[in-house]
């Protein structure tokens, strides 16, 4: 909930209070309040897709490229140790290289992704400031608070 003086902030020249709202219940304030909420649910479940959809593609890149960087990392650590001097250098820089390649790799396979799932958010940041400025929203929540209802349990 946002504190009484952040909600009058956002309230402007209108407080957003109708007559009667200091005899509703924390019910009736929450019935109130779900149209602003429904209205940021598609948003929110856009958001939480494409979070889905970037883990589940780390999880796939990881299981495709751990054997290749298993591999080199391996390899640089037997020749260090039974070779040493040039051979462990080049080695390890290959090691490298291969940790460098991947990375790339993987990058430039999630950035659509990426820059979707960073859209997305922009456009759910967006909508939340916008209802910032609803008074009569601010308003509910500040009865909200003042009520108690953020301390109430929630129904199951």
């Amino acid at each position: 909930m946002i504190c009484g003086a952040s909600a009058n902030a956002f309230a402007g020249e209108d407080s957003g209070a109708r007559p009667g709202d200091e005899n509703l219940s924390c019910a009736q304030i929450a019935t109130q309040m779900q149209p602003y909420a429904a209205s940021m649910r598609g948003n929110i479940a856009a958001v939480n897709e494409s979070n889905a959809q970037l883990m589940q593609m780390a999880q796939m890149q990881r299981a495709r490229d751990a054997p290749s960087i298993n591999a080199t990392t391996q390899a640089a650590g037997a020749t260090c140790g039974f070779v040493g001097g040039p051979a462990c250098m080049a080695a390890t820089a290959a090691d490298q290289a291969n940790r460098n390649a991947v990375k790339e790799r993987e990058a430039a396979e999630s950035k659509p992704l990426r820059d979707q799932n960073l859209a997305q958010t922009k456009t759910l940041v967006a909508q939340g400031q916008a209802l910032q400025s609803n008074a009569r929203l601010m308003h509910l929540m500040q009865l909200g608070q003042v009520k108690g209802c953020d301390k109430q349990q929630r129904p199951r």
